[in-house]
């Protein structure tokens, strides 16, 4: 692979640097990884049953329309702080956010690092919760060292010596197949809601959670791996009744003026 299969047309053997030259997006990288990238788009299809979010939300495959289509981002006069959200949001046009440039590696982009670089912080913390777990911990303690991240995921467990799972593994894979589309078994988002706490037993929820049973069963048994995951939608649900009882404390200020800054920082 040379200059010239990324940042020129396809195809081209020569090009004007002053004219053709470009900044290859995820389509320009579907040219060679055909498969990756059908993946990946097909996020764009997933639905919620009770429209709990919008078709193909949330999703890397629609996080750039996710962030410049809210009034937030939009409205914000410091851009330079917008653009703050643009470092993380651009999955959807591009590829090297996981792997990247110029090498590309996939080994790199099989470590949980990588996702640490959005998937951090009060809003969704997820890299730091992994770390923290037991799984998190073993990588941290024996994965660096002993594990072969040059395997693929759906080798981890084999040729990969992995001895426990990495975000990778569990989130590429359903229903003993990895791919490109990390939307397959999500359930609860980055936003649990009461609308998705009241439609648990839904077939659409119901499905996916056991997927995520077989996933989890790799390593545990399925009884236990239910348990686990029955015990995490109990603690979110209970939760979800703390948060939206915070928000109508929250929404009676705001009726009634009393949020600090209402009136002078608008």
């Amino acid at each position: 692979v040379g200059c010239i299969d990324c940042h020129g047309p396809v195809g081209a053997k020569s090009i004007q640097h002053d004219k053709d030259l470009v900044m290859p997006d995820r389509a320009k990288c579907g040219t060679c990884h055909l498969d990756e990238f059908a993946e990946a788009e097909s996020e764009k299809t997933q639905e919620w049953p009770q429209k709990q979010w919008g078709k193909g939300h949330p999703s890397h495959a629609v996080d750039w329309q996710a962030n410049v289509e809210t009034a937030v981002w939009a409205a914000m006069p410091e851009r330079e702080i917008a653009q703050g959200c643009d470092q993380c949001h651009y999955q959807q046009n591009k590829c090297d956010g996981c792997h990247s440039r110029r090498t590309f590696s996939a080994a790199e982009a099989r470590q949980p690092e990588a996702c640490a670089t959005c998937h951090n912080g009060v809003d969704h913390n997820e890299f730091e919760n992994f770390m923290a777990s037991k799984h998190g911990t073993v990588y941290q303690t024996l994965g660096k060292t002993n594990w072969n991240f040059e395997a693929p995921l759906k080798d981890a467990l084999t040729k990969g010596n992995y001895t426990a799972p990495t975000c990778q593994y569990c989130h590429f894979e359903a229903d003993g197949q990895f791919s490109h589309n990390l939307v397959k078994k999500v359930r609860w988002a980055f936003n649990p809601t009461p609308a998705i706490a009241d439609n648990l037993e839904h077939p659409w929820f119901k499905d996916r959670k056991a997927l995520w049973v077989k996933t989890c069963s790799n390593c545990h048994s399925p009884s236990f791996a239910e348990s686990v995951l029955t015990t995490a939608d109990k603690g979110t649900i209970s939760g979800i009744k703390v948060e939206q009882e915070a928000k109508k404390v929250v929404e009676a200020l705001y009726k009634d003026g009393l949020l600090t800054g209402q009136k002078t920082n608008r």
